[in-house]
């Protein structure tokens, strides 16, 4: 994971899942039967690697126990913690119980997969994420001091993420499997609207004044926090493809 710019914008995230950590001697698994195989060799590699995030999409939406998958849909992260200190934005906020909808509808735009350098890359795309969760919040964005705690909402409209995952190939029991070595995001949102409930302890006039102010700048504070919203990403899919990689032999990923 990439933390260079995280660091010069003096951003902290912590993310915790409800998974539990693979132990390093986990049996070797075969592939569930409605995974479709992709050969090492195969010219059109992409495409077909591209073609079975669209089969797996309904299995691992409801989550897949055999790779220690979760459902993603609606994906629960029981906290997030953000930490950022920038002259334009600077706040701690603390999401508890975090709920994730609509990762339902991914679609991979394009897939690169470089075997010889053991890399990944691809475009994802969602039309929309809605988020639900409890927060605490103190600090400031652009002009406006933002403090208070309760229901955190938000829409996410047309939402792209550029993921690559570089890893390695390690030796365990025998087998050989991949490792992720480090892994990158770039993330954009077309549109954002978010609602904090209860801001400055129920305060409404403040509440609804700042609720506005954060929905008509949404473009600017995203373009701010985005280094963390990344990181998360990032943390996210180490977490899936951690497992994947650690329970399924390289051998039987892209078999020749």
């Amino acid at each position: 994971m990439e933390f260079s710019k995280m660091s010069r914008l003096s951003i902290v995230v912590v993310l915790c899942l409800y998974v539990a950590a693979l132990q390093e001697g986990a049996d070797a698994k075969s592939l569930p039967s409605y995974v479709p195989i992709c050969k090492r060799n195969d010219k059109n590699l992409n495409d077909c690697f591209k073609k079975a995030t669209v089969v797996i999409r309904p299995y691992i939406t409801k989550g897949i126990p055999e790779l220690n998958i979760p459902p993603i849909d609606p994906l629960m992260i029981p906290m997030v913690m953000l930490e950022q200190g920038t002259p334009a934005v600077n706040y701690k906020a603390k999401l508890k119980n975090l709920q994730v909808f609509g990762l339902r509808n991914y679609m991979f735009d394009n897939v690169h997969i470089d075997l010889n350098k053991l890399q990944i890359m691809g475009r994802i795309s969602i039309p929309m994420i809605w988020l639900e969760a409890d927060y605490d919040i103190k600090g400031r964005a652009l002009v406006l001091p933002i403090q208070g705690n309760g229901l955190f909402k938000a829409n996410l409209t047309t939402v792209t993420a550029d993921v690559n995952i570089e890893t390695k190939l390690v030796k365990k029991k025998g087998d050989e499997y991949l490792e992720p070595k480090s892994i990158s995001t770039k993330f954009n949102i077309q549109q954002a609207t978010a609602d904090f409930a209860n801001l400055f302890n129920g305060d409404e006039t403040l509440s609804r004044t700042t609720n506005q102010f954060l929905n008509d700048n949404a473009k600017d504070i995203v373009e701010e926090v985005k280094p963390a919203i990344e990181a998360v990403i990032a943390m996210l899919a180490e977490d899936i493809g951690g497992k994947v990689f650690a329970t399924t032999p390289f051998n039987k990923l892209f078999p020749k």
